[in-house]
């Protein structure tokens, strides 16, 4: 699974807020997110295409915000 498919899945359950605009998130939202390197899955910066690995221990979206989602 890509880190641009697992942060999709886990919108439908989090229901991320857009920060350029009211309401939900789009996809091409997340898909920048990770293209900008501001996903970080065990450790490291991820790619939207970057396969992750699994089981994943800890996740920071906006690392230098420090916003901790496990």
């Amino acid at each position: 699974m890509t880190a641009w498919d697992f942060l999709k899945e886990l919108n439908q359950v989090c229901h991320f807020m857009s920060k350029e605009r009211s309401g939900p998130v789009t996809n091409s939202e997340l898909k920048r997110w990770c293209q900008n390197q501001a996903v970080s899955i065990n450790g490291e910066r991820v790619k939207f295409n970057q396969e992750i690995e699994f089981p994943i221990r800890e996740m920071f979206l906006f690392p230098k915000n420090r916003i901790t989602l496990f």
